[in-house]
Formats: C-alpha cells, structure tokens, sequence
C-alpha cells in the first residue's frame, strides 16, 4: 500500500526517483516541402557550366505562383489581427494576447509569411540575374561565332 506523507525533502526525491517515469515526447507533424529535387552544373571539356535556360524560366514561374498563394495567406492573415472578443473566462485576456502574438506582423503567422515571400523574391531575383548574364554571354559568344564564320572578324 501507498505512503500517505512525506517527511522530508530526501523522502519525496526518493519517491520520486522510485515512480520515475521516461519522458513522453509529442511526435511533431511530418512536414516537408515535397520530393527533393538535385540541381547541379557538369560539364566535360568545357570552360563555364551548362544552364537550362528553359528551366529556369519554368522553376520562375513554379515560384511566382508560391508566391501569389503565399500573397494570399498573407492577406488572409490580416484578418488574424483582430482582437477576440472578450469572454468571462480568467484565461480569456491570456489567450487574446497570446493569439494576437501569433498573428503578429513581426514575429507572428504575418511576419513569416512575409519572410517567405521576401525569400521566394530574392530566388526569383537571382534566376533573373542568371537568365541576364548568361543569356547575355551565350548571346555575344553566338555574335562573335557568326562574324568569324562569315569572315567579318579575324580570330
């Protein structure tokens, strides 16, 4: 049969060390982004990297529509502001801050969505500096192949 009392401090780590339970974690949600794509340059006997300049333009397009359905949320999100209403409850203030924390502007659902979006416009940005420079490139080197091919310019 149980013990009713504890007498001291050494009795009660005692039994706490006799009834000890593991800790049971909370196994979070399985969130992932999709199939992992590999992206990589290779080329044999070359100097430079091989672009799939089509590709690039079809993965931009694959982050503007990220983007709109991000917008979206985002603009859905602002609705989240709103102050709940008051109820009668002694937890009813607690939970009305802790619900506006998390639909904060800064750190809440709004700040990370505007994040992402941030994020998702410096990749886009990134893929259109690509697509300049080296469509850039491949565009003179074309030039520069015809004018020595029609004998306009010496080697």
């Amino acid at each position: 049969m149980g013990r009713d009392r504890v007498d001291s401090f050494t009795e009660a780590k005692q039994l706490s060390a006799e009834h000890k339970q593991g800790r049971h974690h909370k196994v979070g949600p399985d969130i992932h982004a999709g199939h992992a794509q590999s992206h990589g340059a290779a080329g044999q006997n070359m100097d430079g990297i091989s672009a799939d300049f089509d590709q690039l333009l079809v993965l931009d397009g694959q982050l503007q529509t990220l983007r709109d359905e991000l917008a979206g949320h985002q603009a859905k999100a602002v609705e989240l502001a709103a102050p709940l209403e008051d109820g009668s409850s002694p937890v009813t203030a607690p939970m009305r801050k802790a619900f506006l924390q998390r639909a904060d502007v800064e750190e809440g659902v709004q700040g990370s969505l505007a994040q992402y979006i941030e994020e998702i416009d410096a990749v886009r940005a990134a893929i259109a500096n690509t697509l300049g420079t080296y469509q850039g490139v491949d565009g003179e080197a074309v030039t520069r192949f015809n004018r020595v091919s029609n004998g306009e310019e010496n080697a």
